[in-house]
């Protein structure tokens, strides 16, 4: 089953089709991110594979994944106009949620920060409390704060490793205000355990398939 998704920023229109375990989306606009820098203090990485992380237990999960940030193919013949994105690195936002606070916009959230070079896969391993998880959006770091929604949900199960996808950004080669972005959930879980295996062999034995999915496609 794939799942795509169009977005028209301020109308308020969206399609969708399902088809899968790949997800996809295209978001018209770019925009600017609200960044809430007095909580800025509070935020955790959300990758901790540089950490000794112990097996699941009663009230922790552990889940792997990944994300890459990369140019979108320019189409033969057309000029790109913008500034260069080469080299720049993109911050995702993530927030553990509630029933009462289903955008993890509360005092007292728990949120997350995972960092991506362009062109640069990030893996991660995060060990997290059992419960629901927003990937709410990404941003160009620096001043300019280009990016946009991605509203992801998945789910941290106590005593289970999950492997939670690669989330696949297609950026324009030359970002400005208003041009569209792309972005897809793609199972890359064998390169994927390959890699952890290398530091956290322990954690790759029992992994279970539990992909990340638009928070639209959610049953209340």
């Amino acid at each position: 089953m794939i799942q795509v998704l169009s977005a028209e920023i301020g109308t308020g229109t969206k399609k969708r089709a399902c088809e899968g375990f790949v997800w996809r989306a295209t978001a018209i606009t770019m925009t600017s991110v609200a960044v809430l820098f007095g909580l800025a203090s509070c935020t955790t990485s959300f990758d901790m594979s540089g950490e000794r992380i112990t097996s699941p237990g009663p009230e922790w999960g552990v889940v792997i994944g990944s994300v890459l940030v990369q140019p979108e193919k320019v189409v033969s013949g057309k000029n790109a106009t913008g500034r260069d994105v080469s080299g720049s690195f993109y911050e995702f936002d993530i927030v553990r949620i509630q029933p009462g606070d289903p955008n993890g916009g509360g005092p007292y959230v728990e949120q997350y920060r995972l960092d991506a070079k362009l062109e640069e896969e990030r893996i991660f391993v995060s060990r997290l409390r059992s419960g629901q998880y927003l990937i709410r959006s990404f941003h160009e770091e620096g001043v300019t704060r280009l990016g946009g929604e991605l509203d992801l949900v998945f789910a941290s199960m106590a005593g289970e490793i999950h492997y939670i996808g690669r989330v696949l950004v297609e950026i324009p080669q030359r970002v400005s205000k208003g041009k569209g972005y792309r972005f897809t959930v793609e199972n890359a879980r064998e390169p994927t355990l390959a890699q952890v295996s290398q530091q956290h062999a322990d954690l790759t034995k029992d992994v279970v398939d539990q992909p990340m999915q638009a928070r639209e496609r959610l049953v209340q």
